[in-house]
């Protein structure tokens, strides 16, 4: 009768062990869906943040989740791109940190990290006593300079320089004249 007495007791504890195992699992099944609830609507902004529109003539190299930055500090992110064809221009969508207080006639100007680094937005304040808000148009912009565009400037003057200086001296140069023959 003991032994009985015993086994059931083992039985009702085992059960109550069970039945708490139970309701801690789907207590936290419950914390990870309210969680996950809560989440499912937000994006990974920081909380407070605002965003501001940017209209560029190229956004070459740019992409979403490119870096914005003021005074060399990570201060945002690009969240949106889009082409507008009325302007021929493309938008860039900015979450800008809480924190950060941005005159209304701030600079936005794409750059690079140096000659083959990535690009990034950089943002150089302005003077207004008025600060951007959520939904604001930051007005005053700067495309890219591309690398690949600059050096084919380069080469074209410098391939101009050298006709020309053939030109000059083929004219200094005798017609008959040995010097102008083999330039």
């Amino acid at each position: 009768m003991a032994a009985e007495l015993t086994t059931k007791a083992t039985r009702r504890r085992r059960l109550s062990e069970e039945t708490r195992h139970t309701l801690v699992g789907a207590a936290v099944m419950g914390v990870l869906a309210v969680l996950f609830v809560l989440s499912a609507g937000r994006d990974s902004g920081a909380i407070g943040s605002y965003t501001v529109t940017a209209r560029f003539p190229s956004a070459e190299g740019v992409y979403a989740d490119s870096t914005v930055r003021l005074a060399g500090v990570q201060v945002g992110r690009v969240t949106g791109m889009a082409y507008e064809p009325a302007t021929q221009r493309t938008v860039l969508t900015l979450e800008i940190d809480p924190g950060v207080e941005m005159p209304l006639d701030s600079i936005a100007i794409i750059t690079s990290e140096g000659m083959l680094g990535g690009r990034f937005i950089r943002l150089d304040p302005g003077g207004s006593m008025d600060l951007l808000a959520d939904g604001d148009t930051i007005e005053y912009t700067q495309g890219s300079i591309q690398f690949e565009e600059l050096l084919a400037k380069v080469i074209l003057a410098v391939e101009q320089k050298r006709l020309a200086r053939r030109a000059e001296d083929g004219d200094a140069a005798a017609p008959g004249d040995p010097q102008g023959a083999g330039q």
